[in-house]
C-alpha cells in the first residue's frame, strides 16, 4: 500500500518544460522545493523561479541524501535569490549554521509538530523559544552580535583549527593512546 502511495506522489516525469509552462501560467512569487545540487539551484532561478528551498524532504525517504546544508554554501555562491532550507534542524546551533552558509530562512517541520503533539500550540511556542534562545546563546558564544551579520567566517575554518590542549596532555594523550 505504501509503495503505491509513494509511487503517485513520486512523478519523475516532471521536466524543466513542465517548470517552464507553470512558471508562465503562475503570476506569484515561486518557490521550487526539493533543490539538493547547486547547478539546479542556479538552473532554477535562471528560469524564473523566485527561489530555492533546499531540501531532502527529511531524508525519510532516502536515508542517504546528501545534506542540504552540504550543498548550501555552494549554492549560495551560484544564485542571489532566496535560499530557504530544511531537513532536519532542531538545534539552535543548526539554524546559525545554515543562516551562516546562506540560507534566508530556516524551516522547521518536525520540531514544531513535537511541540504541537504534545501540548498543543503552547507546545509549539515552547519549542519556537528554545530554538529562539539557543540561536540566541549560539550567536553570543560565537561572538556576532545579530543573525543577519553572520558569514561563512563564523562556522568554516581555514586549516586546521587552533587547540586548547596543552602540549603535555598532547604528548600523553599521544604515549598513552
Amino acid at each position: 500500500m505504501q509503495a503505491a502511495v509513494m509511487h503517485r506522489q513520486m512523478d519523475a516525469s516532471f521536466s524543466w518544460d513542465d517548470f517552464n509552462w507553470l512558471r508562465k501560467l503562475w503570476p506569484r512569487k515561486l518557490l521550487v522545493k526539493g533543490i539538493m545540487r547547486p547547478d539546479d539551484a542556479e538552473r532554477c532561478i535562471d528560469a524564473g523561479a523566485d527561489g530555492v528551498i533546499l531540501s531532502n524532504h527529511g531524508g525519510r525517504q532516502l536515508d542517504v541524501a546528501v545534506s542540504p546544508l552540504d550543498v548550501l554554501a555552494e549554492s549560495r555562491t551560484r544564485i542571489s535569490a532566496p535560499i530557504l532550507i530544511d531537513s532536519g534542524y532542531r538545534r539552535g546551533t543548526d539554524i546559525v549554521k545554515a543562516l551562516a552558509l546562506g540560507a534566508n530562512v530556516v524551516l522547521l517541520g518536525r520540531a514544531p509538530l513535537y511541540g504541537l503533539a504534545a501540548a498543543g500550540e503552547v507546545g509549539v511556542d515552547d519549542v519556537v523559544r528554545l530554538l529562539k534562545d539557543e540561536v540566541d546563546r549560539t550567536l553570543a558564544q560565537i561572538g556576532c552580535a545579530s543573525a543577519s551579520r553572520l558569514s561563512p567566517d563564523y562556522v568554516l575554518a581555514d586549516g586546521p583549527m587552533p587547540t586548547t590542549t596543552s602540549p603535555s596532555v598532547r604528548t600523553f594523550a599521544k604515549v598513552s593512546g
